[in-house]
């Protein structure tokens, strides 16, 4: 297993845990488009949750974290979620909030190696650090 296949297994699991934590009822998706599938038994919210993984310890300094999002992907998720390393970092969104036009997600560091503070009207992810409200239905 690599280094990255391996960040996903753990990926997964601590935002399934983290979700489940906040009421929410978590299922792996297979061959959907999507990642998980979260319903949440009080609000009755479904979201379709593509997960993107990233460690910063294999990024240099002053570089953008990114990842590409399928078309497919893009199609059948309503939310992204991104899991960040060392730390364990979550970032929740709506797809749209963060999807730039050639179908990405993105944000900058600095040279220490710290999230950089967006540009306003950018795509970044950075500003939606635990963001678990963004889940629910508007």
């Amino acid at each position: 297993m690599s280094r990255n296949q391996a960040l996903e297994k753990v990926g997964r699991a601590r935002v399934a845990y983290f979700l489940q934590q906040r009421g929410w009822l978590v299922g792996e998706a297979f061959d959907n488009g999507y990642d998980l599938l979260a319903f949440n038994t009080e609000t009755k919210d479904i979201c379709l949750i593509e997960l993107k993984t990233m460690d910063l310890n294999n990024r240099g300094a002053e570089t953008n974290l990114t990842s590409p999002v399928s078309k497919k992907e893009r199609e059948s998720c309503t939310h992204i979620i991104v899991y960040l390393e060392p730390e364990g970092r979550c970032f929740i969104a709506r797809k749209e909030k963060i999807l730039t036009k050639k179908g990405n997600i993105f944000a900058a560091t600095t040279i220490e190696g710290k999230l950089r503070k967006p540009r306003k009207g950018s795509y970044s992810f950075a500003v939606y650090e635990n963001c678990w409200e963004e889940l629910k239905s508007k």
